[in-house]
């Protein structure tokens, strides 16, 4: 009888042992450059998405969407696009919530799919309908976008470090999250924050917006445009040289005065925000993150 108690809990220790070992030395996802393209690398082979997405807000109840998994693979899809939402995970600054996300690891991996996760965090399309209630209401802590006529719209503003920097804690939340219950690699991709853009107006118009308007274009971004000149996308290239090719001045003076140059220095500071939230949580994870 002993011996028998021994055998069982020696196989159970060796399963988990395998299980813990298949867990430890699965590959996480990544891109592969090949000449001009990149292909995804799942597993330690190459990998070509057919991939299905839910509906925006799906995935807020686990419930709710469970039929459609397996619908899903019914289609012989491989991959699903599903969202996580800032305001659900950190319901409370600071406290975090992974019950949506670990509902939908398991659904991936009982239906053998893989999961491309869709970051609703600071904006997704062009508004910010889905961060959490405690910055909804403040928002002299978390500043808006401005138009022209002074009105607020409810975008976070890219030029607010705290806005930037209160998604970038709760981004790498979710990626060390991933990283520590997601060990078959269900997840192969994030999409950081989601169709980002000023409605209403060619750009932010708050108070610290203008500011950095008229401040000098970021050397950063010159010494790119001088050295990738012919790579440029070639309306950014004509509007530059038709103000001068000036490598030097604020934004109109190198770009001239026009709706476009607003457009450049919006797309610039959503750059730099959303770099700045996928740095953060690449920290944590290097997972792939679009």
């Amino acid at each position: 009888m002993k011996m028998r108690h021994f055998f069982g809990v020696a196989v159970l220790f060796l399963i988990l042992t395998m299980a813990a070992c298949s867990r430890a030395t699965t590959p996480i996802p990544y891109l592969q450059k090949q000449g001009s393209a990149a292909h995804m690398v799942v597993d330690g082979k190459p990998f070509l998405m057919l991939a299905g997405e839910l509906h925006n807000s799906n995935t807020s109840s686990l419930e709710f969407v469970k039929p459609q998994w397996s619908q899903l693979a019914a289609m012989h899809l491989n991959t699903v696009l599903s969202a996580v939402y800032w305001e659900l995970l950190e319901p409370k600054e600071g406290q975090f919530d992974f019950t949506l996300v670990d509902g939908q690891i398991q659904a991936a991996e009982a239906n053998h799919l893989r999961l491309v996760l869709v970051w609703f965090g600071s904006f997704k399309n062009g508004m910010s309908s889905y961060v959490p209630e405690w910055v909804k209401t403040n928002q002299n802590r978390f500043p808006r976008v401005q138009d022209k006529d002074g009105k607020t719209l409810e975008i976070l503003s890219t030029l607010s470090a705290a806005n930037r920097d209160a998604d970038s804690r709760a981004f790498a939340a979710l990626m060390r999250h991933v990283k520590e219950v997601d060990g078959r690699r269900r997840v192969i991709l994030i999409q950081v924050e989601n169709e980002v853009g000023v409605l209403g107006d060619s750009r932010d118009r708050s108070e610290a917006a203008n500011k950095a308007f008229a401040e000098p274009v970021p050397k950063e971004l010159l010494d790119y445009m001088t050295a990738q000149k012919d790579a440029l996308y070639p309306e950014f290239r004509e509007t530059w040289e038709k103000a001068g090719a000036k490598t030097s001045g604020s934004w109109e003076e190198v770009f001239g005065k026009a709706p476009y140059t607003d457009e450049i220095f919006m797309a610039w500071n959503y750059a730099r925000y959303v770099g700045g939230v996928a740095a953060a949580g690449k920290a944590q994870y290097p997972c792939p993150c679009s």
